[in-house]
């Protein structure tokens, strides 16, 4: 094999690849890059078992081949080279590298049919979302999904389609976030869990005009755009029933600017408890009073702003305040809406204006007397 390319070619594709390298792994095999080439067209390739993802770029051809290299080592080489054209070869499984008129360092590398196969695509389902499409999901959801390895489901999001609806979703059990599109030509028979971090990286390495093509089978997810494939495990379900826990009509609505919103909060949370993070909503008739305070190390905040309330009486309810803020931040109305019931029941939050088709939904926090 011997090629030669632009620096920022290689690294870049490399560097994409390198999501699936594992960081620690049992499996020598797995700390490797698989480099084929064929024609102008290099491949990289890297797997850890659950997740794999293959990169094409175009190269200056002059033999093919292919070989199995450390990931590492490879990708802080070409990292630190200058940005020069770059000649790759390899003869009896070491890598030789050289660069300008001096530069030139080797590794050795192992046989190519070493490396784990990617899985092979059962019988499938396929659909296509642009760019844009799978990233509004992602980014309306994706902040939601537990790191609970004991609620292996609730590790990823929730894709599922629901009349010509293709809606994500994903919860923790303390928040939520769903989001939809319409989609009337996806023939997805039933719901998927899928992890987060292989829509991750797909978005991360496509373009934003960009189409990606999405194939499902019984066990597996992929996603081609461009240049890049990502194969990953799906998460056996089901899925919890998440509907169950969103509140079909609401006594009670503010509306509040959410930069305002915001503000306040970030204020009072300089004070909330470290480890809660609580803050105290307190509802009366136009004013919302947040505050927040710290027995512990001996410290109170508060703040008031005028707000639109729909609902008799006063009103106090407790929130993660870290968790209230970064809602707030996801969505880009200049106007929220907050809709509930109780103290102890669900709040949904969602952006005031049209063609916002995602809310988010939080759980309060059991407010304590701190005298």
């Amino acid at each position: 094999m011997k090629f030669e390319a632009p620096k920022s070619v290689i690294f870049s594709a490399l560097q994409s690849a390198s999501y699936a390298v594992p960081n620690k792994s049992t499996l020598q095999i797995l700390n490797n890059f698989l480099l084929k080439l064929e024609g102008n067209w290099l491949e990289i390739s890297a797997t850890d078992l659950d997740l794999g993802i293959r990169v094409r770029t175009e190269v200056t051809g002059q033999r093919d081949g292919s070989v199995v290299v450390n990931a590492r080592k490879l990708l802080d080489l070409i990292k630190v080279l200058p940005e020069t054209p770059i000649s790759l070869s390899v003869d009896d499984y070491l890598l030789r590298v050289t660069w300008g008129q001096k530069g030139k360092a080797s590794i050795t590398g192992f046989d190519a049919s070493d490396f784990p196969a990617f899985p092979e695509m059962g019988e499938s389902q396929s659909f296509t979302l642009s760019r844009t499409e799978l990233g509004f999901l992602a980014e309306k959801t994706l902040f939601a999904v537990s790191s609970d390895s004991t609620r292996l489901t609730l590790n990823g999001v929730y894709l599922e389609n629901r009349e010509n609806r293709l809606q994500l979703v994903a919860t923790d059990g303390h928040r939520m976030g769903k989001a939809f599109i319409e989609q009337e030509e996806v023939a997805l028979e039933k719901g998927i869990i899928i992890p987060p971090k292989a829509i991750t990286h797909v978005l991360r390495a496509v373009s934003d005009d960009s189409v990606i093509e999405i194939t499902v089978d019984d066990s597996h997810i992929q996603f081609s755009g461009e240049n890049i494939q990502v194969v990953s495990k799906l998460i056996e379900g089901p899925y919890p029933k998440y509907e169950s826990v969103i509140p079909l009509q609401f006594e009670r609505r503010v509306q509040a600017n959410r930069s305002e919103f915001i503000d306040v909060i970030s204020h009072v949370s300089a004070i909330a408890n470290q480890r809660t993070r609580q803050v105290r909503l307190q509802l009366d008739q136009g004013t919302l009073d947040v505050s927040a305070s710290d027995p512990n190390a001996g410290g109170e905040c508060r703040e008031s702003f005028a707000v639109t309330h729909e609902g008799s009486g006063s009103f106090t309810i407790g929130f993660n305040g870290q968790y209230l803020a970064e809602i707030l931040k996801m969505c880009p109305s200049e106007e929220v809406i907050l809709k509930m019931n109780s103290p102890v029941g669900a709040c949904v939050i969602e952006p005031v204006g049209e063609g916002l088709d995602f809310f988010f939904l939080i759980m309060p926090l059991r407010l304590v007397d701190d005298n």
